[in-house]
């Protein structure tokens, strides 16, 4: 004999059969979701660290020099504490180079010097009002002084060293030899 199922029973089991089937896809959807995410939040911190392994030399911390006069160390202008100094480092033969973007800067404003196999740049950015009226919406310079160490690969001779600095750019010329720690002059 042939049981009759109720109606209601049966739609019942059938919706729920659905429902059931509906949570799973939800459910594997939200999986795949998140490993989307994950996946996407991994590359997002590697390149992070990429960036910051390349350029964690040329971020420079700028700090209010002596020159800097208190009204114009606004809250807008101690907020860029923090610049970028990028160097390129290589090879000429006889010599390395280096050339060290700086700009908004005069001859007198830095100080370099090879100590072991460092090259110091030490300098000050003074702040230059060019504007008489009207405040800043935007203020990424950073003022003040810094100093920038830049790791030579070999020794080098400090004392016959040459450091030009032309356009926003200071370039130093450092001569291989066994050196300990010079004074270079900038012309």
């Amino acid at each position: 004999m042939i049981e009759k199922v109720p109606r209601a029973r049966w739609l019942w089991e059938g919706w729920s059969w659905m429902f059931r089937q509906q949570e799973v896809m939800v459910m594997s959807t939200l999986e795949e979701l998140r490993g989307g995410i994950t996946r996407f939040w991994d590359s997002v911190t590697e390149g992070w660290r990429h960036l910051v392994s390349r350029a964690s030399g040329a971020l420079t911390r700028f700090h209010p020099g002596k020159s800097t006069q208190r009204e114009e160390t606004s809250a807008m202008v101690r907020g860029s504490e923090w610049g970028l100094l990028a160097a390129d480092l290589y090879d000429e033969g006889d010599k390395m180079v280096v050339r060290l973007e700086a700009p908004g800067m005069e001859l007198d404003d830095f100080d370099v010097c090879v100590q072991d196999d460092v090259l110091i740049v030490r300098g000050e950015k003074r702040y230059q009002n060019e504007r008489s009226e009207g405040g800043y919406r935007i203020a990424e310079c950073a003022y003040g002084t810094f100093e920038r160490a830049i790791p030579l690969p070999e020794n080098v001779d400090g004392s016959r060293a040459k450091a030009k600095y032309r356009r926003g750019v200071l370039r130093i010329e450092l001569p291989r030899s066994g050196a300990r720690r010079h004074a270079v002059e900038i012309e």
